[in-house]
């Protein structure tokens, strides 16, 4: 059995003459790729934003330089992560490589994938992780102490980027191939994976570590809402204006981080204790992963008040040079 599939399609003649046909799986890809362009444009736009505003008065005024930052990494490395589901999920699910894959099995192509894929999942984990114990530790800090938690998320955040792609290198070095999925997807349905059985103490490791990233993403977003309400009520008692609709957007962003990662833990559950329903939740892996990379980007940046001050980038200019 394997991370995703269960039979593995190698020299098996049923799939060598297999002949493609359109179905609704290459309807899906192709929706899911023409909205995926647009938020990545969107992502692209809010690190223009960045480059170009960092150092402005625009920053300094609507949001600190260094959370935009790690959210436009943790954003970045899921958009990455969706690209690459394309390559190892989606595109195969189609089942236009199927043949190619069963024929051919390009065995350094797939390991690469696999290193790829598996890295980007990881470190789109440690990055979210690290985007809410930022929120977190700002919100519960005084303000002498912003700029050392500042410094820290500086000096975390490409830890661990290199420590979430290392994890990915054993992967390259398994055995990778392409592997039919159960029902109810049709004959024909791969996905390129490795085999379980071979890498049993990696998938310990990333089961256990997804689920204790998700239980701590969980305590973080309790403590935030914790901490905003609290916040709240003594602007409300000094009769304070409360910046609501900054605050309101980071958190509704936490809220749509949080849901879509609760579906790998209900995948993982599902894979250990009743694979037969594991096919049928699939695709539902797929939406909350585009909700995490997409809705999250389009939200942040349709909504937070920094990203609707025109114009942004003469207003920063003029600002220097006063």
């Amino acid at each position: 059995m394997a991370l995703y599939g269960f039979q593995q399609i190698d020299n098996l003649p049923e799939y060598y003459n297999f002949s493609y046909s359109f179905n609704v799986l290459t309807v899906f890809t192709v929706v899911t790729a023409t909205y995926s362009i647009f938020s990545f444009w969107i992502t692209l736009k809010m690190c223009i934003f960045y480059v170009k505003n960092r150092n402005s008065d625009v920053m300094k005024n609507g949001l600190r330089e260094d959370v935009l930052r790690l959210f436009l990494l943790m954003q970045i490395w899921n958009a990455f992560h969706v690209l690459l589901d394309f390559f190892v999920v989606r595109i195969p699910l189609t089942s236009i490589v199927t043949s190619y894959c069963a024929q051919s099995k390009p065995e350094i192509l797939l390991n690469v994938l696999s290193f790829l894929f598996v890295g980007f999942v990881y470190t789109s984990h440690f990055l979210t992780l690290a985007f809410c114990v930022q929120r977190v530790s700002l919100l519960y800090s005084v303000e002498y102490q912003r700029e050392m938690i500042s410094k820290v998320f500086n000096i975390v955040s490409p830890l661990l980027i290199i420590i979430g792609h290392c994890l990915g290198i054993p992967h390259f070095f398994n055995q990778s191939s392409c592997y039919q999925m159960g029902q109810p997807f049709p004959f024909g349905s791969i996905v390129i994976t490795e085999n379980r059985r071979e890498m049993t103490t990696y998938a310990i490791i990333y089961i256990v570590g997804t689920n204790a990233m998700i239980v701590l993403i969980v305590v973080t977003t309790i403590l935030m809402f914790a901490k905003l309400n609290q916040k709240r009520k003594i602007s409300s008692e000094l009769h304070r204006k409360y910046n609501s609709k900054a605050e309101k957007t980071l958190t509704i962003t936490m809220i749509l981080i949080l849901l879509p990662i609760l579906m790998p833990a209900i995948l993982s559950l599902a894979d250990l204790f009743e694979y037969a329903l594991y096919p049928y939740l699939f695709p539902l892996r797929l939406i909350c992963l585009d909700a995490r990379a997409h809705l999250v980007s389009c939200h942040f940046y349709f909504t937070h008040p920094i990203f609707k001050k025109a114009p942004v980038y003469k207003h920063g200019c003029d600002s220097g040079n006063k």
